[in-house]
């Protein structure tokens, strides 16, 4: 385990590892080591967790620069005693980084109001698997001619290069937060009823839908308004309980601490994932938000038909999909290739998140998108001797 102290130092040793024929692994807090293909190999475990320190907070201005071992929970308590906060919540473990934060591209449910990663990060400084720091983006000090590296390296999983600083845009801390819940026995109304808000002039923050609850088959919405003004709130939540109609007779409303306690149960379950005892997978469809309804019946469809278990939760307002399914590995496997069609018949896409070591091998994390050339392309650019997490990415890349 190499754990450099700075980036010129983790610069050097890739550039030593690249010279030698040596594969490396880049590694944050370890919180998704199960996304994607197994490594091809792995000479060096590079640990970032001594790359840890915020670089800039600019408060005035709503940006920050911090180091990428970072871990996300340090960085968001530094930024709340400003009044402010880096505009991503993803469920994560304990431990998240914020270099993994970028390379994983994760994003929660208020993505609806304020974006994902690519939205939010402003610039990068990365180690090139020779050696060589570059920088892209905000406070520019050298590019690399034609790609945005702060977009471009999002999402890519540490393949391309390893990030040792970001620079992001902040948003002030909501003063005011509630949310209606209602719930309904199929998904279906629920997702109509996501269609006539996002038609409304309702600005949620937040629109789940979750199934099963409550140890049943029933389905539930939860829609969150957050804001700086208290009657903003209390406005848009009386509105939505008229758009909703006869789904609102029996809604309910949290409000003070049980309301953030309600979403933190919620992330706290997502983050914590199935049982060792059986074969799992974790998987995230990503859909226009039309087409859910018919893709979450497919789910449902597909999970009786092989007798598996299931948890789910839908960022219903920009149409991501997040399931647990756990039963036998065969029927995974099988399940797995019929999501992944109706996702993409639906214009979307079906990844992986995570599963169990007894599935290594046996199933594809993240499909063949239409792009695959030339993202083998870029690779090839950035890392021609694929010494960064070797055939860990999109067709072994």
């Amino acid at each position: 385990m190499a754990d450099p102290s700075s980036g010129e130092t983790l610069a050097a040793l890739l550039a030593f590892a690249d010279g030698e024929g040596l594969k490396v692994l880049p590694r944050g807090g370890g919180t998704h080591q199960g996304m994607g293909f197994p490594p091809a190999g792995g000479d060096i475990a590079l640990s970032l967790a001594a790359l840890n320190t915020i670089i800039e907070h600019a408060p005035h201005d709503q940006t920050v620069t911090v180091q990428s071992g970072l871990p996300i929970a340090d960085l968001q308590a530094h930024l709340a005693q400003t009044g402010q906060w880096l505009a991503l919540d993803p469920p994560l473990r304990p431990g998240a980084t914020v270099g993994g934060l970028i390379a994983t591209a994760v994003a929660g449910p208020r993505r609806l109001r304020y974006g994902g990663v690519r939205d939010q990060i402003l610039g990068v400084q990365v180690a090139l698997a020779d050696g060589t720091i570059a920088r892209g983006g905000g406070k520019v000090v050298k590019n690399v001619a034609g790609y945005d590296l702060p977009k471009l390296f999002t999402g890519a999983l540490g393949t391309l290069g390893v990030v040792l600083s970001a620079s992001f845009r902040l948003y002030p801390l909501p003063a005011d937060s509630r949310t209606l819940v209602c719930d309904a026995m199929a998904p279906e109304p629920l997702c109509e009823a996501v269609q006539t808000i996002s038609a409304s002039t309702l600005t949620p923050t937040a629109i789940d839908i979750l199934g099963p609850v409550d140890s049943g088959q029933s389905c539930r919405l939860a829609v969150r308004f957050q804001s700086r003004v208290e009657r903003s709130v209390t406005e848009q939540t009386a509105t939505l309980r008229t758009l909703l109609g006869a789904l609102a007779n029996d809604a309910h409303e949290l409000h003070g601490p049980e309301e953030p306690d309600f979403w933190h149960d919620l992330d706290t379950q997502e983050a914590t994932g199935m049982s060792d005892e059986d074969d799992w997978l974790d998987l995230r469809a990503t859909l226009l938000p039309g087409e859910l309804a018919g893709w979450l019946a497919a789910l449902q469809t597909v999970v009786a038909a092989h007798a598996l278990a299931l948890k789910w939760r839908a960022h219903a307002g920009h149409g991501t999909v997040r399931a647990r399914l756990a039963g036998k590995a065969e029927s995974l496997l099988a399940a797995v290739g019929a999501l992944r069609q109706a996702a993409e018949d639906a214009r979307g896409a079906l990844v992986i998140e995570d599963y169990a070591p007894a599935l290594a091998g046996k199933l594809d994390p993240w499909g063949t998108p239409a792009a695959l050339d030339l993202m083998r392309r870029v690779k090839a650019q950035f890392d021609p001797r694929t010494t960064l997490n070797p055939g860990r990415y999109v067709g072994g890349i």
